[in-house]
């Protein structure tokens, strides 16, 4: 779970009612190197976890900003060398080559590896293996480490074991940030979610990480309009003529959208917005995003972005969150804000790069992710301080809502109880209040549910690259389609997923490590992409720039 090390935040085991955690802290010169207290070995030791410094020409402590510093295995008292990471207990197979950061095919031969002790807080100590990566593997804008949270994540397999989450499901509201006062925390969840954070209706589908799907993450959705909503009442379609587009949701990538040049392009002309040169930021932050000329005619779009999925679902982002004030790093990790440049958080792909749903899409959206029944859900986000944490259970019976029969597909009422509530999740965006809400009974104690605190610009630290996904092929469910989803196929683009499935009943194939190539900060001109070469995506928009 990469971290942005420039604040303070906590990770916190709500066990029966008692609070205990992990925290992040500003690296700085009161800081020295204990960006992360995980504890190891014996009470008192605390070294940081897979972590590599890949830019030799950074000073030392800038590098530890970025990448989060060193794992010292020599200062363990429980360290122990293994042969390799399969030894250790790791994954065999970490990702297939498709989409993969530089280095990582070689990976498990390259890494020392081992394993260590690791406890949160005042928790009993849990053995589990960890890779020394030796190699340079990440060059790119994933900042600190990488806490898997897959469909083989030790992490939450260790927690489900231990009976601290009742399942492998986690969600994610990322919160707000750059408002000022107005900034808000965001929250993750494991073993379920936040009903406080959702609106209306959602939709689920199933995860697929096959290659003919083209999004590593597993979560793919189809884009069919997204609107300007204009402050004065209007609203205008930037794809009208367009084909829909496939956009894989990756809650840690930098930005809201990478999508293909042409929509990039209308979206700013019927905005009003005028790109600077050179156009594309090169901060750390917010790498790729469309730098503003704010001068060029006095004004900056002040309304909000609508996106319109092929499942009905509406996400509305708030101006605030699409732009933003350039964003860069000092030495010591704090930020460099400067309010005088804006950035258009969209990026313009090219050739067969993926077009890309980041981590601005869940500032406005809530997000959860069932491994036990191998779909993701989707709500409009609720932006609400408040927090009612509910467990998801293994069960189908918890975790598996049922059709509403309202041409939504799969939808409920938040609480996973197959109800619909048929509230709107449609324009009102940050504006929303969420509509009450019963609640579910289930035999798992809410405080057993793992949540995770991600702060804004002005308090706690925000997640980076919140969490890495792996390919994993796995059966589809009967009586659904092999090959992607059009819009225009109804019913069948959501997964019925009413069908018990047994844990540990799916294919093997699976990972920890994200399928993901990460472009280099500082490489000059060239790019790396996701996804090279061309690939069987299917033809929903294919045409010089992602699907």
């Amino acid at each position: 779970m990469p971290m942005d090390l420039n604040a303070a935040t906590e990770i916190r085991h709500i066990i029966q009612g008692h609070s205990t955690g992990v925290r992040f802290l500003k690296v700085g010169p009161l800081v020295k190197a204990k960006f992360q207290s995980y504890g190891r070995g014996k009470p008192g030791d605390y070294a940081d976890l897979l972590f590599v410094c890949t830019h030799p020409e950074y000073k030392e402590e800038i590098c530890r900003v970025r990448r989060g510093g060193h794992y010292h295995e020599a200062e363990s008292t429980s360290f122990t060398k293994t042969t390799d990471l399969i030894d250790a207990g790791g994954a065999p197979v970490e990702i297939n080559i498709l989409g993969s950061e530089s280095g990582i095919p070689k990976l498990v031969s390259s890494s020392l590896a081992g394993t260590d002790r690791f406890a949160a807080g005042d928790k009993e100590p849990v053995t589990l293996p960890v890779g020394i990566p030796r190699l340079q593997w990440d060059g790119g804008f994933t900042i600190s480490h990488a806490l898997g949270l897959g469909p083989n994540s030790t992490y939450l397999n260790a927690l489900v074991a231990a009976r601290q989450i009742p399942s492998r499901v986690w969600s994610i509201f990322w919160g707000r940030m750059w408002t000022g006062s107005a900034d808000m925390d965001g929250g993750i969840v494991l073993g379920g979610y936040d009903k406080e954070k959702v609106i209306g209706k959602n939709f689920t589908a199933q995860l697929d990480y096959s290659e003919n799907m083209g999004c590593w993450t597993g979560m793919r959705v189809i884009i069919v309009d997204v609107i300007a909503n204009f402050p004065y009442g209007a609203d205008v379609s930037i794809m009208s003529g367009n084909l829909p587009v496939r956009s894989c949701i990756v809650p840690q990538r930098q930005l809201l959208w990478e999508v293909p040049a042409d929509i990039a392009t209308e979206l700013r002309k019927k905005t009003g917005l005028v790109s600077s040169s050179p156009a594309m930021s090169q901060t750390a932050f917010h790498a790729l995003a469309t730098m503003l000329n704010t001068t060029a005619t006095g004004l900056v779009f002040d309304g909000d972005l609508t996106f319109v999925l092929s499942s009905g679902l509406r996400i509305r982002v708030p101006n605030n969150q699409l732009i933003v004030p350039r964003i860069g790093y000092a030495e010591d990790g704090s930020r460099v804000i400067d309010q005088s440049q804006k950035d258009l958080l969209v990026y313009s792909v090219t050739g067969n790069q993926p077009s890309t749903l980041g981590r601005y899409l869940v500032t406005a959206a809530y997000l959860m992710i069932n491994h036990e029944a191998g779909t993701f859900t989707m709500w409009q986000g609720n932006p609400s301080r408040k927090s009612t944490l509910v467990p998801v259970s293994q069960t189908s019976e918890q975790c598996s809502p049922e059709s509403s029969g309202d041409g939504l597909g799969t939808t409920d009422n938040g609480n996973m109880d197959g109800g619909g509530r048929g509230g709107s999740s449609g324009n009102s965006g940050g504006q929303n209040e969420p509509e009450s809400d019963p609640t579910t009974e289930t035999s798992v104690s809410v405080g057993t549910i793992v949540g995770a605190a991600v702060g804004g610009a002005a308090g706690l630290a925000c997640i980076v690259a919140l969490v890495v996904f792996c390919l994993w092929k796995r059966r589809r469910q009967r009586g659904t389609r092999t090959g992607g989803f059009l819009p225009d196929d109804g019913p069948v683009a959501h997964i019925d997923n009413t069908e018990p499935k047994e844990i540990g009943s799916l294919p093997p194939r699976v990972t920890e490590l994200v399928a993901e190539s990460l472009r280099p900060e500082l490489s000059g001109d060239f790019r790396g992409y996701e996804l090279h070469g061309s690939g069987p995506y299917g033809g929903v928009l294919n045409r010089g720039g992602g699907y």
